[in-house]
């Protein structure tokens, strides 16, 4: 092997995916925000509004499971509508009986 082979190895084996400084979820939230800005007819309002919701949604997930916003959309939005988990209940029923 030659001495000039440079590369980044990370910290840890699980790290999530980042694009820049910012992990996928909030890049997704910034670019939505961001181009409603644009078809609205505002890009400044979406570039800020988007900074606002990456940075803002950065520090609620912070030191939460890595797969906080799967939990946020099972917990939060009607049943089976984005998430199809096959071995768990809807989320809609709260008490079990029997």
């Amino acid at each position: 092997m030659n001495g000039d082979e440079t590369g980044y190895i990370p910290t840890f084996l699980d790290a999530r995916e980042r694009f820049f400084i910012w992990e996928v979820d909030q890049v997704v939230m910034f670019a939505m925000a961001f181009g409603i800005g644009i078809g609205l007819g505002s890009g400044l309002i979406g570039l800020l509004s988007g900074t606002v919701m990456a940075w803002s949604y950065g520090r609620i997930k912070a030191g939460k499971h890595p797969r906080f916003a799967i939990h946020i959309l099972y917990w939060w939005l009607p049943g089976r509508m984005i998430i199809n988990p096959k071995v768990l209940p809807p989320s809609s029923v709260r008490y079990f009986l029997g």
